[in-house]
């Protein structure tokens, strides 16, 4: 059997749960993650990471290709924008 949300929930009274004196902020129960740690790298980021670990180790096989943005390329003009990309691609 499938747990659902009104079984996984519990409605607690409001005796249960000790509240905060009038005029002070709430107690932390928990410690505040630092921003650093809050956003995960990219995959683009770990493999490129991996790469300059490796180094010459590294397998020939695997492609890292940047994603080029529309913004990037907004000067250009529409007849050169595909082969421009073809020359942006590692090869």
């Amino acid at each position: 059997m499938r747990p659902s949300l009104s079984r996984l929930v519990r409605v607690l009274p409001r005796s249960a749960v000790a509240l905060p004196e009038h005029g002070r902020p709430p107690p932390k129960i928990y410690d505040e993650i630092p921003k650093t740690n809050r956003v995960s790298p990219s995959l683009l980021e770990v493999l490129l990471k991996e790469k300059e670990l490796a180094g010459p180790e590294y397998p020939s096989n695997i492609r890292i290709e940047t994603s080029v943005l529309k913004k990037t390329l907004a000067g250009v003009k529409p007849n050169l924008v595909a082969p421009l990309k073809a020359v942006l691609r590692e090869r």
